[in-house]
């Protein structure tokens, strides 16, 4: 029996915005958009492999608020970059928020922290080179 990762699927206030937000700051695509229940599903691909779905409050519904505090669960997802002084300059550029500034951990990778729509955690790194 094998398995590989489908998706990861995002419950978000404003769908629209949030792809936006993935799109502008991370170079994502979206490659599909559909009907699901009462609401609408975007389909996100980075580099082109599946990134995650984007949907909305169906009628019924009521979605706790998400939180960028530590958490049980899923607390972040790790995005990797070659140029974080680039990618910190972007995501400023952008105005997006930084919970914890690019520094530089004892292995030699730069770590920081950014929100995403819904209060998602991010976490940027950049390993040593070599």
């Amino acid at each position: 029996m094998n398995f590989t990762q489908n998706h990861l699927h995002f419950r978000s206030e404003d769908p629209d915005a949030a792809a936006k937000f993935y799109c502008d700051n991370f170079g994502a695509v979206i490659t599909a958009e559909r009907p699901l229940s009462t609401t609408k599903s975007i389909i996100l691909e980075l580099d082109g492999r599946p990134l995650m779905t984007i949907s909305g409050r169906a009628e019924g519904e009521d979605p706790v608020p998400g939180s960028t505090d530590p958490r049980y669960g899923l607390d972040h997802i790790g995005f990797e970059v070659d140029d974080m002084e680039a990618a910190a300059a972007n995501f400023r550029t952008h105005g997006v928020h930084f919970i914890c500034e690019p520094w530089t951990m004892p292995s030699g990778s730069t770590v920081a922290f950014i929100e995403a729509p819904d209060h998602v955690s991010l976490e940027i790194i950049q390993r040593p080179k070599g």
